[in-house]
Formats: C-alpha cells, structure tokens, sequence
C-alpha cells in the first residue's frame, strides 16, 4: 500500500469515526426527548461535505459504515431503525448527488435540503413498507418535510462554516 492510499485510507476512517460518533452522541440524547424518532441529523454534515468535494464514493462507504456502527454501539443493529436509517442515508446521498450533477441551480443549503426531504420520505415509505401497513402514515408528510426543510438548512449551515474554517487552517499550514 502507498502513501497515497494510506493517506486516503485515514481520512476514510476519521470521517467514519466523526459520523459515528456525532450519530450515536445524537442517538443517545435524542431517546432522552419526548420524541425520539426526531433527529436533526448532525452526522449528515460529514456527508454533505464529502459530496460537496466530489467524494460520493466515500459519502456512501461513511453512510454504511456510520449507520452499522451506531447500531451496534446503541444495540439496535437488527432493529428496524437501522434499516431506516440505512435505506434513508443511501436514497439521500443519491438524490443530493443527482441534483449536484444535474446542475440545477442549487447551492448547498438546496442540496441539503433534497438530501432532508429523500431520507425523510425514504424512512417513511420504508415505516409503510416494513411495519405499519397502512397509508395512514402519510399523514406524517407535512411534518416530515418541514422538518427536512429545517433540518436541511442547519446541516448545509454548519457544513459550509466547518467548510471554510478547514479552508482557513489549509492555508496556514502552507
């Protein structure tokens, strides 16, 4: 293995190590609140920035790997919210790639709001699909997708302030 894959190889595993932790961090105080299943999604902020920079491959193997991680760490691996999880991350991912490539005109904070709206209408066909056979659950829409319009925007936010921060300290260590 050279240098440079090894160097690739690190980064991979701090940004999975850096979502895991701010998943299973979120995770474990979110279960505290009267509503649990609501997440902000902070790790999504090290997903954003890797499909900012072009890096969707990576996006992908951090989703998995965060996700799986979180779920033996927090003990709900075979739960179905792993699943949710899992197949909301991957459906979010795609769709914000989709839309950066597309150019379509939107910025980060439209980027991540796509991404917002995708994993909350993916979990939420996947509640329909796998536990609540109704379409009753749909019901929920409205509220999902103020949530992702919210959610969204802090997470485009915080990832554009760490984005130019980690500009700043690359050209001081020039």
């Amino acid at each position: 293995m050279n240098i440079h894959n090894k160097s690739k190889l690190t980064q991979l595993a701090f940004y999975t190590a850096l979502a895991a932790s701010i998943h299973i961090v979120e995770d474990l105080i979110m279960r505290m609140l009267p509503l649990p299943f609501l997440r902000v999604g902070f790790s999504n902020i090290v997903i954003l920035y890797l499909i900012c920079h072009n890096r969707i491959g990576e996006a992908f193997i951090v989703n998995i790997s965060k996700t799986i991680l979180s779920g033996i760490v927090t003990l709900t691996l075979l739960s179905p919210s792993t699943l949710l999880s899992l197949t909301a991350g991957i459906s979010a991912i795609i769709v914000m790639f989709l839309v950066r490539c597309l150019h379509l005109g939107l910025g980060i904070y439209g980027i991540s709001i796509c991404g917002a709206i995708a994993h909350n209408l993916t979990q939420l066909a996947m509640v329909r699909a796998i536990l609540i056979h109704s379409d009753k659950v749909f019901v929920l829409t409205p509220i999902l997708l103020s949530i992702a319009l919210i959610s969204g925007s802090i997470i485009a936010y915080l990832t554009l302030y760490i984005d130019r921060k980690s500009e700043k300290a690359e050209i001081k260590e020039r």
